[in-house]
């Protein structure tokens, strides 16, 4: 039963935050080139409305992600995200009139499949995190809200980089709020809070990367590298770092549903069906 609420829980903020990113997307394709990867680029943003709302949507998701994971491991929660693709499509039907095709029909069945799977293989909880887990997390974190000056000092402004730094941001925020809910569960009050300051500031990183990668390369290239990494990254490495194990068969069915939840991940975040949602400028 907790893992049933832990799913349902995250695929509403895979929901939310999808709905921000196709609001926020459209108007970072607006803005010049020349801000990529610049707090100017979301001083810009935040003189628009549609973007704020956008904004909003992502902000009233954390809590529900959180939740999440409160509920059921990161293992679990965090492959719910897949269903943000879904949302992408659903939007596209209904705002756009997109026809589902065999492409897209494949991507949810694989999506859902995963997460089916994962409800029995994943670990129920994420449990507590390693020392040396603590370490790499605090690194994570570290790496995604630096990333956005590292690839600009490196001039590495491009479609790619900035998406899989898009990528690691968010796949930071999950794995940190993993910790916030145990320090906050354990009431170590300072700890909690000091890894709300951490979600913020690798939020801060993904949020700049992607709105880069969105302003400087096709939503069909960015979206999949993006929302892949979210997904599976924090799932991969939490046996390593945490003390819950791989689940049961040594592993296997929970590594076969990563696999087979970053198949449906490329079929839906290449579709653009799904992207135009993302994305009205694009064909």
């Amino acid at each position: 039963m907790r893992s049933f609420i832990a799913i349902v829980l995250g695929a509403a903020a895979a929901a939310l935050f999808a709905l921000s990113t196709s609001l926020q997307a459209i108007e970072a394709r607006e803005t010049p080139r020349a801000e990529a990867l610049r707090v100017d680029l979301i001083e810009r943003l935040l003189r628009r409305p549609r973007w704020l709302l956008g904004t909003a949507a992502g902000i009233a998701a954390w809590p529900l992600q959180a939740a999440a994971l409160a509920f059921g491991s990161i293992a679990l929660v965090q492959p719910t995200f897949g269903f943000g693709l879904v949302m992408l499509l659903v939007l596209a039907v209904f705002m756009l009139g997109e026809r589902v095709g065999r492409r897209e029909l494949a991507g949810v069945v694989a999506i859902v499949a995963a997460v089916g799977i994962l409800g029995w293989a994943a670990p129920h909880t994420t449990g507590s995190f390693t020392h040396a887990g603590f370490v790499v997390v605090i690194a994570w974190v570290a790496v995604a809200a630096l990333a956005p000056q590292a690839l600009r000092l490196v001039n590495h402004r491009g479609g790619l980089a900035t998406s899989i730094a898009a990528g690691v941001g968010w796949s930071a925020v999950g794995l940190a709020t993993a910790a916030f809910d145990q320090d906050l569960s354990d009431r170590h009050w300072l700890l909690a809070l000091a890894w709300a300051i951490g979600v913020g500031a690798a939020s801060w990183g993904g949020l700049l990367s992607e709105m880069t990668s969105l302003q400087c390369w096709p939503a069909t290239r960015a979206v999949p590298i993006a929302f892949s990494l979210e997904m599976v990254a924090p799932a991969a490495v939490a046996p390593a770092i945490t003390h819950h194990g791989a689940g049961p068969a040594g592993g296997v069915p929970f590594a076969l549903a990563l696999l087979v939840a970053c198949v449906g991940v490329a079929l839906l975040g290449g579709s653009h069906k799904v992207t135009r949602s993302v994305s009205l400028t694009e064909p």
